[in-house]
């Protein structure tokens, strides 16, 4: 429980620093007066302590001192018992490091991961949407991609004067008077509105929340053939390399899936792959692709029909002599630590015995 002033707290830390680390407390200084901005002054402080390694030590230890007051008790307690995910060596609960690298991996191909965010999205950061298509075309894809991201991004922005109108809120600034600097008291005001992401976000773009596929133009074919070598190779590669674009891919495969398996007899129904499916499964086959940078990608290379032809003849060999009633389910496969990246079907048997519907 914590039972001391947090801005009691923050100011007495804010003003230890500046005492102890001559090397931080001009940016701190230029910071309080107006100087330099909040991001330069921050950025300046983690380059000094990126290259003092001793500093960067000291001041753990003197930052875990100083705001143990506003640890809860739990703190100590990882937050998962197998350390999955958070573990608490020293200090502070704090991602288990491969879940902080494959964050990272992520991060560097699809710009933001707003379902794992939980502060406003960095204004250097694009949207990453997935779109509601059907279309196999890679190039037009990655060029829809890029649409709706651009659309996106300007839902966001026209939310963003409210978002900071309710950070300055005088409620807020009272909370946080006090705090040192203008960096201290945006980031404790921003902090309270985590958990209010329906006032602090645009409705189709919420930290903490999965966007649903928006619908875009599909580019015409003019369009297409307009565009340069170097334009259709990085929209084939926008579509490849992101999570958004490999699973807005999976209407499309999922429906040139489906007919294959009907040209082999199969009566065939289909929905979003559900993990926890209680129907058995009675084939699976999965095709991947290396991802090794953008002048890999073929755009003349439809990755989205031979993914899809690969996967309707690995189930059909997979499942022998079986025909009848099944469900197809494809989901995309994510795996960009090892750089291959692709996606998976399954189909699932229906037995009528059971009583089970769709």
């Amino acid at each position: 429980m914590i039972d001391q002033d947090p801005n009691k707290v923050l100011q007495d830390f804010a003003q230890q620093v500046a005492g102890e680390f001559p090397e931080l407390r001009d940016l701190l200084d230029q910071a309080k007066n107006g100087s330099i901005t909040d991001e330069d002054a921050l950025r300046g402080m983690s380059e000094v302590l990126m290259s003092n390694p001793g500093l960067a030590r000291r001041f753990q230890q003197i930052s875990m001192a100083a705001l143990a007051p506003l640890r809860p008790e739990d703190a100590a307690q990882p937050l998962d018992h197998g350390g999955l995910v958070m573990h608490r060596k020293t200090g502070l609960p704090r991602l288990n490091p491969l879940v902080e690298a494959g964050l990272i991996e992520r991060a560097q191909y699809d710009g933001d991961i707003p379902e794992l965010r939980t502060g406003p999205m960095p204004s250097s950061v694009k949207p990453a949407v997935s779109v509601d298509t059907n279309v196999r075309n890679p190039v037009a894809l990655g060029r829809m991609l890029g649409q709706a991201s651009d659309e996106m991004a300007a839902k966001v922005a026209a939310k963003e004067p409210e978002r900071l109108n309710l950070v300055a809120d005088a409620a807020l600034l009272d909370m946080v008077e006090g705090t040192g600097t203008a960096l201290a008291k945006r980031a404790s005001r921003d902090l309270v509105l985590n958990g209010k992401s329906d006032l602090a976000d645009a409705p189709e773009y919420r930290r903490g929340h999965l966007p649903a596929p928006v619908k875009v133009t599909r580019p015409s074919g003019s369009l297409l053939l307009s565009l340069s070598p170097e334009e259709s190779r990085q929209g084939a590669w926008q579509f490849l390399s992101t999570t958004q674009g490999r699973r807005s891919a999976i209407q499309g495969i999922t429906e040139l899936v489906g007919v294959k398996l009907r040209s082999e007899g199969f009566d065939v129904s289909t929905r979003p792959f559900d993990p926890g499916t209680s129907h058995p499964v009675l084939a699976a086959h999965e095709w991947k692709v290396g991802i090794d940078g953008p002048g890999a990608v073929q755009s003349a290379f439809n990755l989205i029909d031979v993914a899809a032809t690969a996967i309707a003849k690995g189930l059909t060999r997979r499942s022998g002599e079986r025909r009848g009633h099944v469900i197809l389910e494809v989901v995309a496969m994510n795996t960009v630590d090892i750089r291959s990246v692709g996606w998976a079907g399954r189909i699932l048997g229906v037995d009528p015995a059971l009583g089970v519907t769709l």
